[in-house]
């Protein structure tokens, strides 16, 4: 259920709904010369971001802080998002399964407290599955979390440097 802000023990530093989380990634692979069509808005259904580059396909599934209609002072609770989470790995795994092996996945969201212990309680799945972890900034910004065998690729592409 959602769950007021203000209410909070100790409140999200910061509030992000989804499409802010798409379009702030979608930025970032475009400056990294990703070739990527529109991110997904409010109820598109798809891949909420994707994007090209020497060969190799990339694909984002998506979450936010609070929902894209919420007021500023609703926020997802703890329930919706740990759901949101292993919603967001089920269609990674999905896309996996169908994608190229020149193909990386990623998990795009907040970086909240709340919603970075929720993924760093299956971290190691994640790295096991190959899954990147884009974590949003306020200033949407994004940082980089990934399995070490991954390095090279990243490196490659431009996602991360030396």
């Amino acid at each position: 259920m959602p769950k007021p802000l203000s209410k909070m023990k100790v409140p999200d530093p910061f509030l992000m709904n989804e499409d802010t989380v798409n379009f702030s990634v979608w930025r970032f692979l475009n400056e990294n010369e990703f070739v990527c069509p529109h991110p997904l808005t409010g109820r598109e259904r798809g891949i909420d971001v994707q994007g090209e580059k020497d060969g190799w396909k990339i694909y984002i599934e998506s979450k936010g802080s609070h929902a894209n209609n919420h007021d500023v002072d609703t926020v997802f609770g703890q329930g919706q998002i740990k759901v949101h989470t292993y919603n967001q790995i089920g269609k990674l795994m999905e896309y996996k399964n169908v994608h190229s092996e020149k193909s990386i996945f990623v998990m795009a969201n907040p970086d909240i407290p709340r919603i970075r212990k929720r993924v760093q309680k299956v971290d190691k799945s994640l790295d096991a599955l190959g899954f990147i972890r884009f974590w949003v900034q306020n200033d949407q910004s994004i940082k980089l979390e990934y399995p070490n065998h991954m390095k090279e690729q990243l490196l490659h592409l431009g996602l991360i440097e030396k």
